[in-house]
């Protein structure tokens, strides 16, 4: 009566080979929730990078049309002024990087120039008057006073 214990524990090894590809495998159930987990990741990042690349469009398309979006862009990014208005930046009490005097948002800042004084007025932009060449046209002479 040996024999049938022994079919019933190789029948039990070969049913465990079998089955064990079916757990740990390449195509197992272990990798197929490994996978799952990464496609909820890379889609949750795709959902971000789809809101920033309608948010760029967005503004793509307000600067190629609206005039006070370049402007807005032109005075709050490039520090341009109208003519005859004068900027002034004014520094308030600011956090200190450790182990230096600057101030940690001055830093950052890309007007900061180490050699300036804090509350210098910078001086208005002169108005842009295309030549002849440019326009393309000849201008009437200019009259002599």
């Amino acid at each position: 009566m040996r024999t049938p214990k022994l079919i019933v524990w190789i029948l039990a090894i070969l049913l465990a080979l079998s089955i064990w590809p079916l757990f740990f495998g390449q195509g197992g159930y272990f990798r197929l929730q490994e996978l799952r987990e990464q496609y909820a990741q890379l889609k949750a990042e795709n959902a971000k990078l789809l809101a920033t690349n309608q948010q760029l469009a967005a503004e793509v398309e307000s600067l190629k049309t609206g005039q006070e979006a370049i402007e807005e862009h032109a005075r709050h990014d490039l520090n341009m002024v109208r003519p005859g208005e004068v900027l002034f930046r004014i520094s308030r009490p600011q956090r200190v990087v450790p182990g230096s005097q600057i101030s940690a948002d001055i830093i950052n800042d890309p007007m900061y120039r180490p050699d300036a004084s804090v509350a210098t007025p910078i001086a208005p932009v002169k108005p842009y008057t295309p030549n002849e060449k440019e326009l393309g046209v000849e201008l009437p002479p200019k009259q002599k006073k």
